[in-house]
C-alpha cells in the first residue's frame, strides 16, 4: 500500500495551468464538467467559494485540487464543487476529502457538506460511503458529458454524523 500525506493551500493564478490540466483528463474521463480559466480565477477571489490545491506534503508536488461552494450560505450547506486528483489510486482522495470535511465543519461551520457524483463513478461513491457520505438521490441524466448524458447521485453527511 502507498502512504501519502497531503495538505491544502489556496489555488494562485500560477496553479491555474496545472488547475486545467487535471480538469481536462477527468473531464474527458466523463467524472466533471469544464470550467473555464476565467472561472476558476472567479473563485480565487469569491467570498463563496474556496480553490485549493492539493499538495503532497513531502514532495510539494501538486497533485489535485478542490472547490467547495456555499462558504456564505444562510443554510450553513457547502458544496463540494470539485475534487479532482491528478494521481489516482494513491490515496490522496481520501486525504483531501478528510481535510475539505474538517474545514467545512471545524472551519467554516457548515452543518451539511453536500456533492453530487456520476454514477459510474464507482470508485469516488465507494470512497463518499466509507468517508461516512449518504446517498440521499439521484438526479437523472442531469450531466451532458463527452460519452453523453450521465445520472448523478446526491450525497451528504451532516455536522452530527461527523462529529
Amino acid at each position: 500500500m502507498n502512504y501519502c500525506t497531503a495538505t491544502l493551500r489556496p489555488t494562485t493564478l500560477d496553479d491555474l495551468a496545472f488547475v486545467l490540466e487535471a480538469e481536462a483528463v477527468v473531464h474527458a474521463a466523463g467524472w466533471v464538467q469544464l470550467w473555464t480559466r476565467d472561472r476558476h480565477q472567479q473563485a480565487l477571489s469569491h467570498p463563496d467559494e474556496r480553490h485549493w490545491i492539493v499538495m503532497d506534503a513531502v514532495t510539494q508536488v501538486r497533485v489535485g485540487y478542490v472547490i467547495v461552494l456555499g462558504v456564505q450560505d444562510p443554510g450553513q450547506s457547502l458544496l463540494i464543487k470539485r475534487i479532482v486528483m491528478s494521481q489516482a489510486g494513491k490515496g490522496y482522495g481520501r486525504l483531501t476529502l478528510a481535510q475539505v470535511l474538517e474545514k467545512a465543519f471545524m472551519e467554516l461551520g457548515a452543518h451539511r457538506v453536500w456533492l453530487d457524483v456520476m454514477e459510474d463513478n464507482q470508485r469516488a461513491r465507494s470512497l463518499y460511503r466509507r468517508l461516512g457520505f449518504v446517498e440521499e438521490g439521484c438526479l437523472r441524466e442531469s450531466a451532458k458529458t463527452p460519452a453523453g448524458y450521465k445520472s448523478q447521485y446526491v450525497m451528504s453527511m451532516l455536522r452530527s454524523e461527523y462529529l
